[in-house]
């Protein structure tokens, strides 16, 4: 998913609208953006909302770069073991981060790992 416009396209269109008087058809053309864009735009800055996009929608990762690091290295310790054993093992480590298996093969997966354990 994208991150949106950056604040100082943002910042050019509402410029563009109150100091130029250019309807929102003429801005999206110009900026090559949607013309719902530029009316959100718009609308927030009549209201007196900040122009800055928000947070990205859906939850955070569960795992971050310690947690991938651990789970490299117990691959590279042991290349025989299990994704269940890899699980338990992890959700002993870190009790307040549970997680289920299917969430240890997406990391082994985005480490370069394959379902069998071996290199890519």
């Amino acid at each position: 998913m994208s991150l949106g416009h950056p604040l100082e396209l943002r910042a050019r269109i509402v410029r563009a609208h109150v100091e130029l008087d250019m309807k929102p058809q003429e801005i999206a053309d110009l900026f090559g953006v949607a013309r719902t864009s530029v009316r959100r735009y718009l609308a927030k800055y009549a209201v007196g909302e900040s122009l800055a996009p928000g947070r990205p929608p859906g939850a955070r990762p569960k795992l971050g770069a310690k947690e991938f690091a651990w789970i490299r290295g117990r691959l590279f310790e042991d290349p025989y073991v299990t994704s269940y054993e890899l699980a338990t093992d992890y959700n002993r480590r870190y009790r307040a981060n549970r997680v289920h298996r299917s969430t240890i093969l997406r990391a082994m997966h985005s480490l370069g790992f394959t379902h069998k354990k071996r290199l890519r």
